[in-house]
């Protein structure tokens, strides 16, 4: 444990990343602001025992369920357990999480009251806040002054392997037939889920929560702006930058397509390019189900993005604006429901008709497009979520038990009880089995919707399993029209690294060492690319500046990484 010190202070703060575990790896963030998850809504009291009256979800086409293809576990665990026991948890208060529960901690949902029931134990929560998280985990994982399980790992949280060398994590994979089966069983069956739940050396050390395989976020256009003009939905760019000039002169839109200062606009998969933005850096495949890999920024396909982006800006189709502009400025949402533009990428929630009421136009009316006139090969869908991820460490006296308490979460109870609360509380059953919320949830005097699920569920501490089910029950039916049309538009995922494909530990801390300066590199030069402050071969002698910076060995580790996996 000596050398834990040494090797946190060593990667520092600096590790930003955003792959899940040992899926696609990224490097650290660079000074621009980190992203947040999107604001709550403003703080409001707990509700005062509303009506538990269910409600049905909406009419859906033939549900894929998470029962319907998880197989049942070899081995079956009894709940209640037989011993009792009283774990500890360091939790990260995410924001929106904090509106909710202000001074409570997890123990307050009805998520955690159904845990404790079903399993007889009890747990003894650490919260922090989002903004400290990391350097407080850090310190404690340091000083080996450790609490049970974790919801995040700090500068540990993309080198496992390295947690389990030095102490801080054990491997689960020899335990979880006999102490976890329900989640060995939903690994066993879902390669990808598994991939992005084991180490590259083959060891397990975290629990991992499923999304369902849809893609849930895309491209949006004001859609009473193209009745009013009399306009069809584009699927190609030049349609797409025909509208966008008549939704400036005709609509009064100031920056029609809106990007944020990470230069995202939902366009970048129309040039199979896949990166998160310019926080972190992001490795793809030159060609799909290629052998090579590539920095994305320093990727054909991002220069063609770059250029296409600078004439958008010539033609004033994107404003100055874009650098101060994002959720973390809080500017994301006004910039749309003010009327600033007409088209930009967000997430299903968005196509409910029920956000006309934030707008200042009573018509404000939205609709998915994707543009349809090129083969996509980064689509974002992926059966691994970043949300209720958990590390169970060695500090733990009784990691048997506490792995059968988790075991729980993965079993058709505990994946209801952790996504909508407790039976009866947050759902009822029908008599063949289907889900339907109450008026808890959907008709709650105090919380929207998407706040009552925060109050009743643990979706942001508990792994969780999630369907298209989950989506037709919270969302409006445009809502999941609009998961449905992306998700047949969406492409395939040919030129995205497998799940499986991670650095080693020891690649992992050298990759990290260089990528800070790398990625600070690219991110300004982007961005002057975008503004004509900096050309083409501009650019390309950038790249060759950032190999000589570490760019070039940091390629070699993902290539390395990458020949290994098509090893097998």
């Amino acid at each position: 444990m000596k050398k834990i010190l040494a090797l946190i202070l060593t990667i520092s703060m600096l590790c930003a990343m955003s792959a899940c575990g040992a899926g696609t790896s990224s490097a650290p963030a660079s000074s621009q602001p980190e992203a947040t998850t999107a604001p709550a809504e403003e703080t409001q009291s707990a509700p005062e025992a509303p009506s538990q009256e269910p409600t049905e979800a909406p009419s859906a086409e033939e549900p894929a369920s998470a029962e319907d293809v998880t197989p049942e576990p070899a081995n079956q665990i009894e709940y209640p357990l037989e011993e009792s026991y009283t774990f500890t948890m360091t939790a990260t208060l995410r924001n929106n999480v904090l509106q909710v529960l202000g001074d409570d901690d997890f123990s307050v949902t009805s998520a955690y009251r159904g845990l404790e029931a079903a399993t007889g134990c009890s747990i003894d929560f650490n919260m922090l806040g989002e903004a400290t998280a990391e350097e407080k985990t850090n310190i404690m994982l340091a000083s080996g002054d450790m609490t049970d399980f974790y919801t995040g790992l700090g500068s540990y949280g993309n080198n496992l392997t390295g947690a389990i060398h030095d102490g801080i994590l054990f491997d689960m994979a020899p335990m979880l037939e006999e102490y976890a089966p329900d989640y060995k069983a939903l690994l066993d069956s879902d390669a990808e889920l598994a991939a992005s739940a084991t180490n590259p050396d083959g060891t397990i050390s975290m629990f991992v929560s499923q999304a369902a395989d849809v893609v849930e976020k895309g491209i949006l256009i004001r859609q009473d702006w193209l009745d009013k003009l009399g306009l069809e939905a584009p699927t190609n760019r030049e349609a797409l930058e025909d509208i966008l000039h008549q939704f400036q002169s005709e609509m009064g839109a100031s920056m029609p397509i809106l990007m944020n200062f990470g230069l995202e606009t939902g366009l970048s998969g129309s040039f199979n390019v896949s990166y998160a933005g310019m926080r972190s850096m992001d490795y793809q495949l030159t060609e799909p189900n290629g052998k090579e890999v590539v920095a994305c920024f320093a990727s054909e396909n991002f220069i063609e993005y770059l250029v296409y982006l600078n004439h958008l800006y010539n033609d004033g189709l994107i404003t100055d604006d874009f650098m101060s502009t994002g959720r973390e400025y809080g500017n994301w949402e006004s910039s749309y429901y003010s009327g600033k533009c007409g088209v930009w990428s967000d997430g299903f929630r968005e196509l409910d008709p029920a956000n006309r009421s934030n707008a200042d136009d009573p018509n404000y009316m939205v609709s998915p497009i994707a543009l349809t006139d090129y083969d996509c090969h980064v689509a974002e869908r992926s059966t691994a979520s970043m949300n209720g991820m958990l590390f169970l460490t060695t500090a733990c006296e009784k990691p048997e038990l506490a792995m059968e308490m988790i075991n729980y979460c993965y079993t058709t109870d505990g994946r209801h009880n952790g996504l909508y609360g407790m039976e009866g509380e947050g759902y009822t059953l029908t008599d063949d089995g289907k889900v339907q919320l109450t008026e808890n949830l959907t008709n709650n005097p105090n919380w929207s919707l998407n706040n009552a699920l925060l109050w009743y569920g643990a979706a942001q501490w508990m792994p969780t399993c999630t369907d298209m089910e989950y989506y037709e029950l919270i969302g409006a039916k445009e809502s999941i029209d609009g998961i449905k049309y992306w998700t047949d538009n969406g492409g395939d995922k040919a030129m995205k690294l497998p799940a499986g494909v991670s650095l080693s530990a020891e690649a992992n801390t050298e990759f990290n060492n260089l990528a800070s300066d790398v990625l600070t590199l690219f991110s300004e030069g982007a961005v002057r690319v975008v503004t004509g402050a900096l050309d083409e071969a501009g650019y390309r002698a950038l790249i060759e500046d950032a190999n000589g910076m570490g760019l070039a060995r940091m390629t070699e580790l993902y290539q390395e990484a990458y020949d290994a996996y098509l090893a097998g």
